[in-house]
């Protein structure tokens, strides 16, 4: 009897035996739980690459607990480590189930923290997946062909262009790491064709980081300043580094270097009116060498074929834009304007001088338009004859001239007079569109006195609207 009760014991502790494996309780006889394999994936293409760090991402959701963000363990080793090394992989989110990892190699044990590497080697990644769809446990390995290079120098862009163009460097070395408590400094030289070149401080980007940054400015070989990237026509840039500690540990970095050729435009291709402004923008990154504040630009405005020509300032937009802006106004009527006088049927032209060029030559940009002289205006009424106080005019003024600004909505006035309602009034009409030229307003008739928006009538009105920049009129009756 004591046998059998034995024996129902044993039969149900095996049914109830349950492990827990990362954090999740699962049941060891079930072999259909929904579980999935472990992938290590890494920042090598095609598992081969080359320099001295390398991101490991194994994604594990069978490891995640939804209410932290985990963290899982794997095994990092190479050809020449004694030792495989103990990496942690931190999830990336809550719930993510994918974990992370930066691996940093070094020629020397200098810390716990780097695999040992030499020239050409192998890095493999071992992470014991212990929640396999097939039960039980399984390696999951993964094996990286390796060029190592102790220190990586780069520069941010390939070709630079202009002279307020800004070179970043980046410099990856744990070796120079040296002590993790502090952000420390290492030094490269910069230098061009035209210069002999300066030291440039690199400042680590944190402590323990390995990861070292700066950034250079270009500029003309007659500017005084010391740490600028001296440059002229077609050029290019070098960044060297050496290992004052080791004389084998030496890395450099290139970029071509060029000027940018200017690019002068006008907001329009035909102007017309009296006061017309013609916006003026110009963009070339040479001319605004000096970062630090806005500059200032100089083109000329002339008829074409003339030899005389009106001079324009233009201002860069913000610090460092290297583009530049500024309005001359055609037959302007204001004497703070710069204003050039033309007739109708001119052409008028901007001139920008590009002393630096991709070519090396000086080149002249130019810019042109017509101006076509002052437009016919059109002033209609949507009615010939209105019925009943309440009742809406609708005045439409159609004038390309006072469309000054493509961007912008603008407004004309128009003057409104009634014969018996007591109506002397200058109303404002607003443009339709941004670049339409086309003005309207809607006013109610009223026996109330005129005011914004409304028109005092009488019983057998007439209502007469006066466009007088143009000296035009329309003529409407009025029956209550």
């Amino acid at each position: 009897m004591k046998g059998n009760k034995l024996l129902v014991f044993l039969i149900t502790l095996t049914l109830c035996f349950s492990i827990t494996v990362q954090g999740i309780t699962t049941d060891s006889s079930d072999k259909s739980l929904n579980y999935t394999e472990a992938v290590i994936e890494t920042s090598a293409p095609n598992d081969s690459g080359a320099g001295n760090m390398l991101e490991i991402t194994i994604t594990e959701p069978d490891a995640n607990n939804p209410e932290k963000i985990d963290t899982i363990t794997a095994k990092a080793g190479s050809g020449s480590s004694e030792k495989d090394l103990t990496i942690y992989l931190k999830e990336t989110g809550k719930n993510t189930g994918i974990f992370k990892y930066t691996l940093y190699f070094s020629s020397k044990k200098t810390n716990k923290q780097l695999l040992t590497m030499s020239e050409q080697d192998k890095v493999n990644i071992k992470y014991v997946d212990k929640t396999v769809p097939q039960g039980g446990v399984k390696d999951i390995v993964k094996t990286i062909s390796w060029e190592y290079q102790s220190t990586v120098l780069t520069l941010d862009k390939e070709a630079y262009t202009g002279y307020n163009d800004t070179a970043e460097i980046l410099l990856l070395n744990m070796e120079l790491n040296r002590n993790s408590e502090k952000v420390e400094y290492v030094d490269v030289r910069v230098s061009t064709n035209h210069s002999k070149g300066f030291i440039l401080e690199l400042k680590e980007t944190k402590s323990n980081s390995g990861v070292f940054k700066g950034t250079v400015n270009f500029g003309k070989p007659s500017k005084k300043s010391k740490n600028i990237a001296k440059v002229s026509g077609n050029d290019s840039i070098t960044v060297s580094f050496k290992n004052s500690r080791d004389k084998s540990d030496t890395a450099e970095c290139y970029a071509a270097w060029s000027p940018q050729d200017g690019q002068i435009t006008l907001d329009r291709e035909e102007y017309s009116g009296i006061a017309s402004p013609v916006e003026i923008t110009l963009t070339d990154w040479d001319i605004a060498e000096d970062t630090s504040r806005k500059e200032k630009a100089k083109v000329i405005a002339r008829l074409q074929g003339s030899a005389k020509s009106v001079p324009v300032i233009l201002n860069e937009t913000s610090r460092n834009s290297g583009i530049f802006t500024g309005t001359i106004y055609i037959n302007g009527d204001d004497s703070k304007q710069t204003s050039i006088n033309l007739k109708p049927k001119d052409i008028l032209e901007v001139v920008y001088t590009d002393r630096d060029t991709t070519t090396g030559a000086e080149a002249q940009r130019i810019a042109s338009a017509v101006w076509t002289g002052v437009s016919k205006a059109e002033l209609t009424l949507d009615k010939t004859s209105y019925n009943g106080y309440g009742s809406v005019m609708t005045i439409s003024v159609k004038d390309p001239d006072y469309n000054k600004r493509k961007t912008l909505q603008e407004k004309v006035k128009v003057l409104v007079k009634t014969s018996k309602g007591n109506t002397n009034k200058t109303y404002y009409l607003e443009e339709t569109g941004v670049d339409t030229g086309v003005f309207t307003g809607s006013l109610m008739l009223s026996k109330d006195a005129a005011d914004i928006g409304r028109i005092q009538v009488a019983d057998s009105d007439e209502i007469t609207v006066l466009f007088i920049d143009k000296n035009i009129s329309a003529k409407a009756g009025f029956l209550k």
